[in-house]
């Protein structure tokens, strides 16, 4: 069943509107048609069962089956702190698919890639659109944040008041999946690029409060990392542990 974000002023007693590339991606690539089903989150946090009842290209309208509180957000928030590579897209696609609140990309060090003063606009608006295309595909309950490249500093200093900070490093000896992880506190996990955090990003880190851990026995690539340790986390916070909840 499609499932798409829209905001309260789509909605009106129980008939939901949906126009722009809502509509025309209804109508065009999934080819739906009155009388189908399909479930929209709203910003308040409620998800409504909608029946099409006018499919158009320009505009769908749909009446409100059932509606309650929004399922598919983990308990643990995650924030990931980000080293740049160049298979960010496929980072934050991942990242918003598996559960991670947010997502913070900083030039690290030994960054291969680099970032564009003129291109970082088009470049983040181009992430928020997948980490929204693909929270939709996830069947998420919200839209994972994800903010502009940042310095690490800037990055820590704008996480959550209180959050734990694990920054993933080869050669540590606490691994993650030893560590107890409370799903009520706030998570980031730091992740470098190829090259991994250089000494002077984990002297900063460490000033900062973070825990080193290692992800396991190998060495795994920057573009998968990311991934890796917040599946990791999620499981010990205990989010991996639920199912998706049924229709009412």
């Amino acid at each position: 069943m499609p499932r798409l974000f829209v905001s309260c002023e789509q909605i009106a007693g129980d008939e939901v509107v949906l126009i722009g590339d809502q509509a025309r991606h209804l109508a065009g690539p999934l080819r739906l048609r009155a009388g189908r089903l399909i479930q929209v989150v709203d910003d308040a946090g409620h998800e409504h069962c909608v029946r099409l009842v006018s499919v158009e290209s320009g505009r769908v309208t749909g009446s409100i089956v059932w509606s309650r509180s929004a399922a598919g957000e983990p308990r643990l928030h995650i924030e990931v702190i980000q080293g740049l590579v160049r298979e960010m897209d496929d980072i934050v696609a991942s990242l918003s698919e598996v559960g991670a609140a947010a997502i913070r990309p900083f030039p690290a060090r030994r960054s291969v890639t680099r970032p564009d003063a003129e291109r970082a606009p088009q470049r983040l608006r181009r992430w928020q659109t997948i980490a929204r295309e693909s929270a939709q595909l996830a069947h998420r309950a919200a839209i994972p944040m994800v903010h502009a490249v940042t310095d690490l500093e800037t990055a820590v200093a704008g996480l959550p008041t209180g959050a734990r900070i694990l920054a993933c490093v080869v050669g540590a000896t606490t691994p993650l999946t030893h560590l107890d992880i409370d799903p009520e506190r706030p998570l980031a996990l730091v992740i470098g690029p190829e090259g991994g955090l250089d000494a002077t990003e984990i002297g900063m880190l460490s000033g900062a409060g973070a825990e080193m851990v290692p992800l396991g026995p190998r060495v795994l690539p920057a573009r998968r990392a990311a991934l890796f340790a917040t599946g990791i986390a999620l499981a010990a916070g205990g989010d991996l542990d639920a199912t998706m909840p049924p229709p009412p």
